[in-house]
Parts: C-alpha cells; structure tokens; sequence
C-alpha cells in the first residue's frame, strides 16, 4: 500500500506541472490576440480618441495614429484622431507626425507634439526645426534650435506677409518681394479674372494663373480661371 501511495502521488505530481504552465500561458494571451485580431480585422478604424494597441515593429501605423513606446518586437501606438485644439503628446522619435500637429520639444528618445488643428488665423508657435510645417502656416522668424511659425489660413486676399527664405509658400500665395533672408509674399485667393502682377522669378505660379513675360528677377503673371 505504501508503494502504490507512493506511485499516485508521483503520478499527480507530473500532471500539476502542465497544468500551470497552461494556465500561465493562457493568462498572456488575451492581449496579444486581441491586438493581432483587432488589427487584421481593420477595426482600428473604428478606435475612439486616446485608445492603444500593441502593434508589430513591421505594422504600417494608421491615419492619425503615433508610437508611444516600443517593447521587444511591439510598438504601442496610440488613437489622436479627434484630440482637441492645443493637445500634447509625448511619441517617440520614430512616431509619424499626424496633419495639423508639431513638434515642439524634444527629450532623449522622444518628442513632445503639439495639435494646432483649429488654431486661428494668425496664431503663432515656436517648433523643432525638424517640425513639418502644417498647411497654410509659414515661418516667419528662426532661433538656434526652433522656428516660430504662424498661421495665414484665413488671411483676406491682398494680405502680405514676410516669411524666411525657407518657409514654405501656401497654395495660393506667391512672392513679390525680397530682402537679405527674407521674401514677401502675398495672398491672389480670390484675385479676380484678368489680374495681373509682377512676382519674383522664384515665386510659384497659382492654379488659374499663365506667365505673360519673364526676364531678369522677375514674371509677370495674370489670372484667367
């Protein structure tokens, strides 16, 4: 009998130990196969605002979506699709910058991002020289490190505005003057049929608008659609 005890015991011995690792097993998966299903699924686009999920190093990141932190062979990507006016984000250095946001401060590893969808017109920010530069804004003075950049989104037709050599020029303005690190440029969005003006030989030529001469530093253009 003592033998036979013996032989039961061990018995039950060797069947606990599968039991746990089962269990412990079982108890990391929940995440991980809500995240792989979650994304094949393509309900990601159904995320609310602020919502997270680990992702692949591989995964492509959605729309609007930025990385967090990364773990292993993971990245956790966060939801900022609806943020409000203003909103700050900590991303990592690899996080795609979503449209309308900037980068305002930098850490080791890491940016800080600033939401400037919805800013009013004339709004003014000081961002990373790495910063993508939102449409419709321009910067409009530099310091070591950063750039202040403003927003002309909204400016009346004629409205002039004097931007560094670098900025970008919007969809609808064009450069009239020059001076040692600056140009001028100037607001033609609802320039009426048949204007004509004279812009600097670098200066963009608007949708609707034929370059009537050109010579030395300058064009002259006029709008006929």
């Amino acid at each position: 009998m003592f033998k036979k005890a013996l032989i039961i015991l061990s018995l039950s011995s060797v069947v606990v130990v599968p039991s746990l690792a089962t269990q412990v097993q079982g108890a990391a998966l929940p995440t991980q196969e809500k995240a792989t299903t979650y994304a094949s699924n393509k309900n990601i686009r159904n995320a609310t605002y602020g919502e997270e999920i680990w992702v692949s190093l591989t995964s492509p990141i959605p729309a609007g979506w930025v990385i967090v932190r990364t773990l292993g062979t993971q990245n956790l990507i966060r939801n900022v699709n609806g943020a409000s006016y203003g909103t700050e984000v900590e991303v990592l250095l690899a996080s795609p910058i979503p449209i309308g946001w900037v980068m305002i401060r930098a850490f080791r590893g890491s940016n800080v991002i600033k939401n400037m969808n919805g800013a009013s017109y004339g709004t003014e920010i000081e961002v990373m020289l790495a910063s993508p530069i939102p449409e419709g804004w321009v910067m409009v003075r530099a310091f070591g490190g950063s750039n202040v950049i403003r927003n002309v989104n909204g400016a009346s037709y004629g409205t002039e505005v004097e931007v560094m050599l670098a900025s970008p020029i919007p969809k609808g303005w064009i450069m009239v003057r020059t001076y040692g690190g600056s140009n001028v440029i100037r607001n033609v969005n609802g320039a009426p049929y048949g204007t004509q003006i004279e812009v600097l030989q670098a200066s963009p030529v608007p949708e609707g608008w034929i370059i009537l001469s050109s010579g030395g530093n300058s064009k002259v253009i006029r709008k006929i659609g």
